[in-house]
């Protein structure tokens, strides 16, 4: 079989590929044994750690079950990130992707069966779902919209917002996804301060159309500001290069609490905000891992498949 790390390590640079083998507890057994043979084939000499040095089948053999690689991979991800992708075929990256999904999904059931028991707490409550439609009428133009055309926009904006510069620093990509939280934050401060009926009438067609509209607007305005400015460009710099793991947990952090709004919170619900901000978390670093290991456009679809999947939940139940 094909090692899915070796393309990829290939185009590292040398001195990358010898801190993969410094660093070897923080990478997979596959990644180390790809960097070595690059490091081979450039005819250059490291000192291996005793990890790096093992045999690839010694290695997994120190494994508890093959099976639970994902899960593995998964939690080292969240400890230790970092910005090796994997590089595999259209096939073989979809498989990948599901598999960490199904992982992310694992990691969500004990929740699950946590919830019944914290609701018979005393003086506990949960914090309610705000209504997704403004009003209780929801004609059919509208539902077609929310159903067809709102998964994969979200994904879209959210993916490119919250993600897209987890990778290497790229000023582009860090303009961008700087000037879309942005602007995401000044749109919802206009919906809920400033106007909070402005949707009232529109429904959630108007609401789409509206929200990206702005939301297109504002990041255009921010994304000129911030690229005319060398001194915000060699800060960045500095963060990604010092410290990539604050930048990633950053990110986690921002889209976890941008959720909050979705739920109307009364004191006795403050309680259980690390129970309702698990699953955005959760989320958060699945996305977080399909689009570094990955690519945008993996971390995009697995987004609008959660969101069409929580979509045909909300409408059985309109139903």
């Amino acid at each position: 079989m094909i090692n899915p790390f070796l393309a990829g390590m290939n185009k590292r640079s040398t001195k990358d590929l010898k801190q993969v083998i410094a660093e070897s507890q923080k990478y997979t057994a596959e990644a180390i044994e790809a960097a070595l043979v690059v490091l081979k084939e450039r005819q250059v000499e490291v000192d291996l750690p005793i990890v790096a040095t093992q045999p690839l089948r010694e290695q997994k053999a120190v494994r508890k079950k093959k099976g639970f690689r994902f899960l593995r991979h998964y939690v080292r991800f969240i400890l230790h990130p970092d910005v090796h992708a994997i590089e595999a075929g259209l096939i073989g990256k979809t498989m990948i992707a599901l598999r960490f999904y199904a992982v992310s999904i694992l990691l969500y059931l004990p929740l699950v069966y946590l919830l019944p028991l914290l609701a018979k707490i005393p003086g506990v409550s949960f914090p309610t779902s705000k209504p997704i439609f403004p009003g209780e009428s929801l004609n059919q133009l509208d539902l077609i919209m929310f159903v067809m055309v709102m998964p994969p926009l979200v994904g879209l904006v959210e993916e490119f917002a919250f993600r897209l510069f987890l990778d290497r620093f790229n000023k582009k990509y860090a303009y961008i996804s700087l000037s879309m939280i942005c602007s995401y934050f000044i749109i919802n401060t206009f919906a809920m301060l400033l106007y909070p009926d402005y949707f009232e009438s529109t429904g959630i067609t108007g609401q789409l159309l509206f929200t990206f509209i702005m939301l297109g607007a504002f990041s255009a305005i921010i994304y000129i500001a911030l690229s005319n400015s060398p001194t915000v460009t060699k800060f960045l710099e500095n963060i990604w290069e010092t410290d990539f793991k604050k930048v990633f947990y950053l990110s986690a952090i921002i889209f976890a609490v941008s959720h909050l709004r979705n739920y109307d919170w009364e004191p006795q619900s403050f309680i259980l905000l690390p129970v309702v901000l698990f699953p955005y978390f959760n989320y958060a670093f699945l996305f977080s891992l399909l689009r570094i290991r990955l690519g945008i456009v993996y971390a995009i679809s697995i987004h609008a498949l959660v969101d069409l999947i929580a979509v045909l939940i909300f409408v059985s139940k309109m139903s």
